[in-house]
């Protein structure tokens, strides 16, 4: 459970960051976005950073609630605590979307894709857990 707590923090703060250091995207104007892109090369390294690492701690998070409903829809035992700490991970895309619609719509498209590609139904495997 505390992985998956921290999957959420994690993936809370790298979509904070990512919407902080990319530029402004509201009046959106390509070369614009280009140049600061260019000309800020360590905010826009920071910021693909942050869109790999919390993309991927998002992907987890989102993997688990899935599994958890699948899951509870076999009859097969759930972990509810860590269940419950992932759907209030789900609920952190309400900020970022507050923040910033489209980088947060792009974060949320790339997370849950990984996570439902990355998803495993078999609970006999041992590497299960992993991240």
């Amino acid at each position: 459970m505390w992985v998956r707590l921290l999957c959420v923090m994690v993936g809370f703060l790298c979509g904070y960051l990512l919407i902080h250091w990319m530029p402004p995207l509201t009046p959106f104007d390509f070369t614009l976005f280009i140049t600061e892109l260019i000309f800020n090369p360590l905010r826009t390294f920071l910021a693909l950073t942050c869109f790999f690492i919390g993309f991927l701690a998002n992907a987890v998070v989102i993997r688990t609630v899935i599994e958890g409903i699948v899951l509870c829809l076999l009859g097969k035992r759930v972990r509810w605590m860590e269940w419950f700490v992932c759907c209030g991970g789900i609920a952190t895309f309400y900020w970022l979307f507050q923040w910033e619609r489209k980088l947060a719509v792009l974060f949320f498209i790339f997370s849950f894709i990984y996570g439902m590609i990355s998803m495993d139904l078999d609970r006999s495997r041992q590497y299960h857990r992993n991240l």
